[in-house]
């Protein structure tokens, strides 16, 4: 009854609230279905499904934007490669290859929840410098997590289970944010400060400003955390057991893994697409002849997750593509007034930026932020380059998962619960704006 009472009055609060801030009935009706969808998403009032499919059908009917904007979640690039990942997880389950998988961890002596916590983030940030896609890291290593979870006898409602998938998907997604080619937003802050002001970003420089603090320190948070909440005792031990003879399948799928990882990783190369790479392999273990992905594994598929990963970058696209959000926070930052101290202008113009996250979503913050700079930097005091770099704290830093896709992906593939990854980001994000900002700006006022 209260969920029924929310889900209606909610929107309905919102808009006669807006609606003597905002004059265009347009804007006020996207400013009021963004918030609502966002704390329907937050809260789990209705289903995410349902949520997202209104977020999908109010723009048409009310004609917001034109409908390649609207449907832009369906034709992304995180879209396919979240449905060919959930394919490629059955297929390597399907030849049984995930057990041959886990045995990267078995040989950890005197192996503890803690030990195994911390083996998991070294191994997943490493993995963040070689594989340049967040997203496709997530669909490789949550099949792993999986299989590394169950070897240790966890089920799917331990609270063993859910810190290693929370691991895997939280230290190979956020401490990347300081790799400057591990993340999409990095990837739009370089490409901006290139084509804006001619500056050029160095992955040398990026990695030295950023790494200590927002890469390394905020990993041990996470680990903290996740121990702190979700501790346990492995029920048994990783063995190794005598390797058999790989199958003829396990070769197939083994392959095309690595044929697929070649083309991700040297993508700067050639230039093909994540998900165009990922689909060809799914097509290939789908073929008749190979049959290693059967149709009886396509109804399987989580639509409802598809869905609201669509929904999210759609979000992400209404956003960037609407003038009155833009001028709303262009005149936010008119307002802004500086501190005596520079450390709390720092502290206070990258919240102001991360919290915007919320509302636009992170790969935004940068497409938003970034031509704005030169009138934050004359604001504030600081240089430019100190601005591109507040950027990556302010992005790096994430209250909800609908604001980062591969924390979405890692929802979808791993089929946890929202709460719990929640639970986690939100004591980070607190522990980051309270501790890790001062010591960001300290360390970068060091570098000068």
């Amino acid at each position: 009854m209260i969920k029924n009472v929310l889900f209606i009055f909610t929107p309905i609060f919102i808009y006669l609230v807006l609606s003597s801030f905002i004059e265009n009935n347009q804007d006020l009706i996207l400013i009021t279905l963004i918030l609502s969808t966002i704390i329907y998403w937050a809260t789990n009032v209705v289903p995410l499904y349902f949520s997202s499919l209104i977020f999908l059908f109010v723009p048409i009917v009310f004609s917001i934007s034109s409908k390649e904007v609207i449907f832009s979640g369906f034709s992304s690039s995180a879209f396919w490669l979240v449905f060919a990942g959930m394919l490629i997880a059955t297929a390597v389950k399907n030849v049984q290859l995930n057990d041959r998988f886990s045995l990267i961890f078995a040989n950890i002596r005197n192996l503890t929840y803690l030990k195994l916590l911390i083996y998991i983030s070294i191994f997943s940030i490493l993995f963040s410098f070689i594989m340049p896609s967040s997203v496709v890291r997530i669909v490789l290593l949550v099949p792993l997590a999986v299989v590394v979870a169950t070897n240790l006898g966890f089920s799917e409602n331990d609270k063993g289970y859910i810190g290693i998938m929370l691991t895997f998907i939280l230290s190979s997604t956020l401490p990347a944010f300081t790799v400057l080619t591990a993340n999409v937003p990095n990837m739009i802050l370089a490409g901006l400060t290139k084509e804006v002001f001619d500056y050029e970003i160095l992955f040398s420089q990026y990695f030295i400003s950023n790494f200590l603090v927002l890469g390394l320190l905020k990993n041990i948070v996470i680990v903290s955390l996740i121990y702190y909440f979700f501790n346990d005792t492995p029920k048994k031990q990783i063995t190794i057991e005598k390797s058999k003879a790989y199958s003829k399948d396990e070769k197939i799928v083994l392959a095309v893994i690595l044929v697929m990882l070649t083309f991700w990783m040297s993508d700067f190369m050639h230039k093909i697409s994540p998900n165009i790479i990922a689909i060809v392999g799914v097509l290939f273990l789908a073929y008749p002849s190979i049959n290693i992905i059967k149709s009886k594994d396509i109804d399987t598929i989580n639509f409802s997750s598809l869905i609201y990963v669509a929904a999210i970058i759609s979000l992400g696209s209404l956003v960037a593509s609407n003038s009155y959000i833009k001028t709303t926070l262009f005149e936010a930052i008119n307002q802004f007034e500086p501190f005596e101290y520079e450390l709390f202008n720092y502290m206070a113009l990258t919240s102001i930026m991360s919290f915007s996250g919320i509302v636009i979503t992170q790969p935004t913050i940068p497409a938003i932020f970034t031509p704005l700079a030169e009138q934050l930097s004359q604001i504030s005091g600081f240089s430019l380059d100190e601005i591109f770099m507040m950027q990556v704290a302010a992005f790096s830093n994430v209250f909800f998962p609908f604001q980062a896709p591969p924390l979405i992906v890692g929802l979808a593939l791993s089929q946890i619960k929202q709460k719990y990854m929640l639970k986690i980001i939100l004591f980070l994000a607190l522990v980051s704006i309270v501790f890790l900002y001062p010591l960001e700006y300290l360390w970068l006022t060091l570098l000068r």
